[in-house]
């Protein structure tokens, strides 16, 4: 699609060219090549001969640098026309993505002064580092609900894992919008909810008492309005990675059920308004010559007539109510049953796999051998009931005989959502107090300062560059207004600081005259949008200082 950009250019943004995922050790031969290939998308269709020599390219890349570099083999390959990102999550297991650049058509005119078409390819607009990690995202994404590759091949066969590639990656790749670059997706961490100690100490509480009641449920993470709130014992609760995809999973979830609640609520109010304007029409009409023709009809009072607005709108009102009622409190979940009158055999609990929480060294490890990796993963059921905005979220271990029969018995989940149904009130009451607070308090500073503070050594996100809606699970445009072009730049500045470990402060300043700042504290990063033209470099320092003063103690 093309879009118009200034006068005389025409600017068409980065596309798919294919997206392809093959393992080399599947076909050796030249008779058997086709054979490697496990799942492949494009654009426009092509034949398997286009698709065996692009796998082909994408082979001799890797296998050339790996000369030069044994350890760690081409990451991606940058050309005039297009971008490609390789990474090889499971060993021989590889995925790669071909995009073809942005460019910039523009109207100029030759030495003798004849009109000619220049096109320039838009290079730097794509970021090597988002693209390697979007790969990485999707991997892991699949593999929480999946399973390795390398399980599904030995369980089940390589056309099995064929088939859940397919299911999996295919809308994933086509949703891929190559345009938009945002730091948050870059840096890929957790979105937390900052809230005071007493309100932490009060849910951690809330779980245990959870925990005592059900003791087959082994881990379980809090959420308030789509934002993290607890996550168990970090040194035994799942890995961060598992986590960010679990989150990823529900987001979307929690958003839909929050529209549907608004969108219930609104059908009310309407159904009320409109009950009460019938009931005015329907008192004036009742009034002089009106009331006597009334009582004198041969109509019975208790016979609606044949046009009644009201009886039509108490209809409404009734189906209205009954939506409702499916909503709450039997549809609790957003993951589980449907309701709660389901038999034992139409309950489908979602399964996951996640890994150990080891070591870094073990880590290192693990990702030498297969066996290794395989013997690190278990399996989960993953139960979600949401209440008001809080939204709790159960993992039961399939190993475990009385975990692995409730998930299948409604009789759990009539009972959990009438305890959680009983006991949720309080925790509701004090983590909504809790969080107003917390928003007011930080409301005037996130309004002058646009910002991103990424902890790495937790995955922790706060930001006001894209300020979080918890109603959709997006970022908000109020504010500021985050261009391409700042976007870009602080994407700069994040794989800067992340290519050079000495750096601890990167200035710049975009076309439009705004200062975009990356600061590093040990594993702690900062970047900040100064909304203000016309400033002196110390005018930005000041600022920036002021910022880290009101909301990270001074770290910088």
């Amino acid at each position: 699609m093309e879009l118009p950009g200034s006068y005389g250019s025409v600017a068409v943004p980065p596309s798919l060219n294919h997206f392809a995922i093959y393992n080399p050790t599947f076909g050796p031969t030249e008779e058997t090549q086709q054979d490697q290939l496990l799942f492949y998308v494009s654009k426009k269709t092509v034949s398997m001969d286009v698709k065996m020599r692009q796998i082909g390219l994408a082979q001799g890349l890797i296998n050339f640098t790996r000369a030069f570099s044994p350890a760690k083999a081409c990451e991606n390959v940058h050309t005039q026309k297009n971008r490609m990102v390789f990474h090889e999550p499971e060993k021989n297991y590889w995925i790669y993505v071909s995009i073809e650049l942005g460019y910039m058509k523009k109207l100029t005119k030759d030495k003798d002064g004849k009109p000619k078409t220049v096109t320039e390819y838009l290079d730097p607009n794509l970021h090597d580092s988002g693209i390697k990690r979007m790969l990485e995202m999707g991997y892991e994404m699949y593999r929480v609900f999946n399973g390795t590759f390398e399980s599904t091949v030995k369980t089940l066969g390589v056309k099995a894992l064929r088939i859940k590639l397919e299911e999996f990656f295919s809308n994933w790749v086509l949703e891929w919008d190559f345009d938009k670059t945002e730091l948050t997706k870059t840096i890929d961490g957790i979105f937390y909810l900052p809230l005071s100690n007493s309100a932490i100490s009060k849910v951690s509480s809330f779980v245990e008492q959870i925990q005592t009641e059900y003791k087959f449920i082994s881990e379980i993470i809090v959420l308030w309005q789509s934002k993290l709130v607890y996550n168990g014992d970090r040194n035994r609760g799942i890995s961060e990675n598992d986590l960010k995809s679990i989150l990823r999973h529900l987001v979307p979830l929690i958003s839909e059920r929050d529209a549907l609640e608004r969108e219930l609520l609104e059908k009310k109010k309407k159904s009320k308004e409109a009950e009460k304007l019938s009931l005015k029409g329907f008192t004036r009409n009742f009034s002089g010559s009106n009331l006597f023709s009334y009582f004198s009809s041969t109509i019975s009072p208790s016979t609606s007539p044949p046009n009644n607005t009201y009886a039509s709108n108490s209809s409404t009102q009734h189906d209205t109510s009954h939506s409702s009622s499916n909503l709450t409190p039997s549809t609790n979940f957003l993951l589980g049953p449907s309701h709660l009158n389901v038999d034992d055999n139409d309950i489908k609990p979602l399964k996951v796999y996640l890994t150990k929480k080891v070591t870094d060294t073990f880590e290192d490890d693990i990702a030498e051998t297969d066996d290794e990796y395989e013997g690190n993963v278990e399996g989960y059921f993953l139960v979600a009931y949401k209440q008001n905005d809080l939204t709790l979220v159960f993992l039961i271990p399939n190993t475990l005989p009385e975990g692995n029969t409730k998930v299948y018995d409604i009789t759990f989940y009539k009972s959990i959502n009438k305890y959680l149904s009983s006991n949720s009130d309080d925790i509701i009451k004090i983590m909504n107090e809790d969080y107003e607070l917390s928003k007011k308090l930080g409301s005037d500073t996130d309004k002058e300062y646009r910002y991103v503070f990424f902890n790495k050594l937790n995955l922790a996100i706060k930001s006001s560059l894209y300020p979080f809606s918890a109603s959709n699970g997006t970022s908000s445009s109020k504010g500021l207004t985050i261009t391409g072009e700042m976007a870009h730049a602080l994407c700069d500045l994040h794989e800067d600081l992340e290519k050079y470990p000495h750096l601890t402060e990167i200035y710049t300043r975009s076309t439009t005259n705004f200062w975009i700042v990356g600061r590093r504290s040990d594993s702690r990063m900062l970047y900040v949008v100064v909304p203000k033209k016309e400033v002196s470099l110390m005018e930005v320092e000041d600022d920036v200082r002021k910022l880290s003063n009101l909301q990270f103690s001074g770290l910088y």
